[in-house]
């Protein structure tokens, strides 16, 4: 088991608040219960049950009601009946009192499959959930990672810089005795500059990288984190190549947004073909007015009340050949979602191989160079007698002491390395690790 401690040394004044340990599993944690995206992605899928729910409603009867009132200009007339003559006054007020009732008895399956393809719909929010989810705790993990690396390069170049200053202060003062050249401090200092301003630089990727990292974990803190998790934990994945592949191809949520994408092209298929059916309702209304229209000769107008119920069915022979010519349409579009889906059992069957080379190639690096570690180290113990003895000069000394920082900085970094691509294998292989 590799353990690897990571020292960060503080420039300037003393920070007044401690920074906050950090794990990767706590990382991910905060990740996936604050990032805007998956907030957003629930909001989705929640409106599509709620869309599932309206077109399930869509079943029920149609049913409205209305009430009205009218007034009207006052008329009078008068009719004549041989010498008789009758004076009439008009109604100046109406009332009406109405309820309407509406059902499509049946539509050629439409309301079926507007209720199927809203059912798709929010099954494919669902999926996106999932697919957001996995996304950023990948991201995360990477970042994580990777700030533990810029972190671990900071300090190898702390370490390497201190290295150079004591090469060149050896050098200043062998040029005092006269043992060594002007020219030769002139190279230390050149070493001593240039390794001031490699530290610069990866003071300001690490800085980079942590703030990658905070923008996904704690966007409004202020507080500085402290990365405790150690790259050199077991990240072993259990599971052959054909195992590893079976799981993705039945839980990666790209497959399964392109398998439903093909229900989809059936259902619209199946709603295309509605529109060869006839449509058969069934209406009905009952009238409460004073007076009402449907009673003659009132010679008192009062409220009364009269119902209409009726069947009705309709056939659009007119729109036939428009009708055949979309479910050609939609036939091919099932075609092209089958295809895609192909196409991406491919590209998910070929990711998983792809990331299982990389995660198993570098196991094997982290191996070979773990073994270097102990060889760069007992020769920076010999070049250090030589030194003592006079074999070897304080550039040897310096060399080999780089070439032993350089070593162990190569352990770490592979020890990231596999950390990623174990991340990146259980993305590929949809192995859920975070809730």
């Amino acid at each position: 088991m590799l353990v690897v401690t990571v020292l960060v040394i503080a420039v300037g004044p003393v920070a007044t608040v401690a920074a906050e340990d950090l794990t990767v599993d706590e990382a991910v944690s905060r990740a996936l219960s604050g990032d805007p995206r998956i907030q957003s992605a629930l909001l989705e899928a929640a409106a599509a049950r709620s869309s599932v729910e309206e077109a399930q409603w869509s079943r029920l009867p149609s049913l409205s009601v209305s009430a009205g009132y009218t007034r009207l200009s006052h008329v009078s007339s008068s009719i004549s009946f041989g010498s008789a003559e009758v004076s009439l006054d008009s109604q100046d007020n109406a009332y009406s009192l109405q309820a309407n009732l509406q059902y499509p008895v049946f539509a050629g399956y439409r309301l079926r499959e507007s209720i199927t393809l809203a059912e798709l719909a929010a099954q494919g929010k669902a999926i996106g959930v999932d697919a957001t989810r996995s996304a950023v705790a990948f991201e995360t993990e990477r970042a994580y990672w990777e700030a533990l690396r810029a972190e671990n390069i900071v300090a190898m170049m702390r370490e390497n810089l201190s290295l150079t200053e004591r090469n060149r202060d050896v050098t200043r003062r062998k040029l005092e005795q006269g043992t060594v050249l002007n020219a030769d401090l002139l190279e230390a200092e050149m070493r001593c500059d240039q390794a001031e301003m490699d530290l610069q630089d990866a003071i300001m990727r690490r800085d980079r990288a942590m703030l990658m990292l905070r923008s996904l974990v704690d966007p409004e803190g202020s507080q500085d984190l402290s990365l405790v998790s150690e790259p050199g934990s077991d990240v072993t994945i259990d599971g052959s190549e054909q195992d590893l592949v079976k799981d993705a191809l039945e839980a990666r949520p790209e497959l399964l947004a392109a398998t439903l994408a093909v229900d989809v092209a059936d259902a619209n298929v199946g709603q295309a073909r509605s529109a060869l059916y006839p449509t058969v309702s069934v209406t009905g209304n009952y009238t409460y007015a004073n007076p009402n229209s449907r009673v003659a000769f009132q010679s008192d107008p009062a409220f009364t009340g009269t119902w209409m119920l009726g069947a009705q069915i309709s056939y659009d022979l007119g729109g036939l050949p428009a009708h055949r010519s979309a479910i050609d349409t939609r036939e091919a579009e099932v075609r092209m979602r089958t295809a895609d889906a192909d196409r991406t059992e491919r590209v998910v069957t070929q990711d998983v191989r792809t990331c299982l080379l990389v995660y198993n190639r570098t196991r094997a690096d982290l191996d070979l160079v773990s073994g270097m570690v102990d060889q760069a180290r007992e020769h920076e113990r010999v070049v250090a007698q030589q030194v003592r003895l006079g074999a070897a000069s304080d550039v040897d000394q310096l060399t080999a002491s780089v070439d032993r920082l350089r070593s162990e900085y190569a352990v770490v970094n592979k020890a990231i390395d596999l950390q990623i691509a174990a991340a990146d294998l259980r993305r590929a292989a949809a192995i859920q690790r975070y809730e």
